[in-house]
């Protein structure tokens, strides 16, 4: 496991932004862990979270016009991210963030930020079943600009319709899925480490039920 990962997974464990035990998820399904950036909720937090997503960004030499953030968490990171491009590497990036409702007066419509136009990189905390990413991708399709590249802090790779999320993504979208790290890194993380050997069998049954192919 490359330092970079490892890093960032001690930071989300040592936040409790990642966590172990017995959770439900949103879609009913019980799962061994849960992974919730929404709890970088002081500046420290924040910036520490952001600047890990402009290393990714810097490092790999991602092209977009702007940075888009699905609400709601990736309202906070879209902005947040641009300020550590800047304050880290000097790189001017415009950001843009969906509302919920459409706005029907004064500054109208469904966006606040840039203008959406050119090339979007779409970033956001994690991609499950993908859903919000194609909620985002029609959003931004329809005002006639692109995306061909997203960024998550976590792959959790499960499966979509009938095979692994991101790997839909690419098949249907012709959209890259970019993460910091993904399931199989923390179970890599927790099998070489005594602490957690007490989650290895749990991630074990869950892997074998819901890691999309």
């Amino acid at each position: 496991m490359f330092n970079k990962k490892r890093d960032f997974i001690e930071f989300t464990i040592n936040k409790k932004i990642l966590r172990f035990g017995d959770f439900t998820l949103k879609s009913g399904r019980k799962s061994p862990y849960y992974f919730n950036t929404g709890l970088c909720h002081d500046g420290q937090l924040l910036s520490d979270l952001s600047s890990y997503y402009a290393d990714y960004i810097k490092n790999n030499n991602l092209n977009y016009d702007f940075i888009f953030g699905p609400a709601y968490k990736g309202i906070t990171l879209c902005s947040s991210i641009c300020q550590s491009l800047y304050y880290k590497y000097s790189i001017i990036s415009q950001y843009a963030f969906n509302r919920k409702e459409k706005k029907l007066h004064g500054d109208k419509g469904n966006f606040v930020g840039c203008d959406i136009k050119g090339e979007s990189l779409i970033v956001d905390d994690v991609i499950s079943s993908g859903s919000s990413i194609i909620e985002s991708y029609n959003l931004i399709l329809e005002s006639h600009a692109t995306c061909k590249n997203i960024l998550v802090a976590f792959n959790r790779m499960e499966i979509g319709k009938n095979s692994m999320a991101s790997k839909e993504l690419k098949e249907n979208y012709d959209i890259q899925t970019h993460y910091l790290i993904n399931l199989d890194d923390i179970y890599e993380y927790i099998k070489s480490n005594s602490k957690y050997t007490k989650y290895v069998q749990n991630m074990d049954v869950y892997i074998s039920k819901y890691k999309g192919i």
